[in-house]
């Protein structure tokens, strides 16, 4: 099944450069490009692409501006931040990017980025299994249930449901196996809370079950990314700063 692609960047050769190599991937159709942030936004919702590969310093609406406007779309596509400033990495991951990759673009890592994407967009029809049971990290916890919202319903979570917890824009929202929730609680709440289930703050705005981490990417600068063992793999950022923590208890 074809993955539907679409390239927004104000500079015509990188634009050229992308689709050419997008074009030796069998199953990628290029179906937009776009110039700027603005009329990407229209070609976007006229195409509804399944990956946005986007760059961020545009004049006008920028690629982090775009992105955020994107995840209040009814079906939101995937965002690849295609630059040549590794710096953004941060702010890009702090607005969900699938994922980040550097020009001058080469094929190979290209692959790479549509070999994972494709358990997102086509995934395998299997029957739907629940996550396997985790033991607690240490005898003894109480048993805690955070409230979770959604849909005007009160949703009571275990700590070992959760893979992780994101702040963005005054809201609080906690991933699950099976979805995303609002919360009532602020991240440092949740952190005090969790830190005996094997909690612990990657980023600013972020905290992450220690239990779910299935893989580790050395990232830029003495920055982290986690690989979560849900179906969707989800992606999450560990920031310099608290790469220590991180390192503490992998014994990296």
């Amino acid at each position: 099944m074809t993955i539907r692609a679409c390239i927004i960047d104000d500079e015509a050769p990188a634009r050229r450069e992308l689709k050419f190599l997008l074009g030796q991937i069998d199953d990628v159709e290029v179906v937009c490009e776009a110039a700027n942030g603005a009329i990407g936004l229209k070609k976007i919702r006229e195409h509804c692409p399944d990956v946005i590969f986007l760059d961020i310093n545009m004049p006008g609406l920028n690629g982090l501006e775009l992105s955020q406007i994107l995840a209040d779309l009814p079906t939101q596509p995937l965002v690849v931040f295609a630059t040549a400033y590794e710096q953004y990495a941060l702010q890009a991951f702090d607005v969900s990017a699938f994922d980040y990759i550097l020009k001058p673009f080469e094929l190979e890592r290209l692959q790479k980025t549509f070999a994972k994407m494709r358990k997102i967009v086509h995934p395998p029809v299997s029957p739907t299994e629940a996550p396997p049971a985790l033991p607690a990290l240490e005898s003894g916890n109480r048993l805690l249930k955070i409230p979770a919202y959604k849909n005007d319903r009160i949703i009571p979570l275990a700590p070992d449901r959760i893979l992780c917890a994101r702040a963005a824009e005054g809201d609080v929202l906690i991933q699950t196996f099976d979805g995303q929730y609002m919360t009532k609680s602020t991240l440092n709440d949740l952190e005090q809370k969790l830190a005996s289930h094997g909690f612990i703050r990657t980023h600013r705005s972020s905290l992450v079950n220690l239990q779910h981490v299935a893989e580790i990417i050395p990232w830029f600068n003495g920055s982290y990314k986690l690989v979560m063992n849900d179906r969707q793999k989800t992606e999450i950022l560990v920031s310099r700063y608290h790469a220590k923590e991180l390192k503490k208890h992998f014994d990296l």
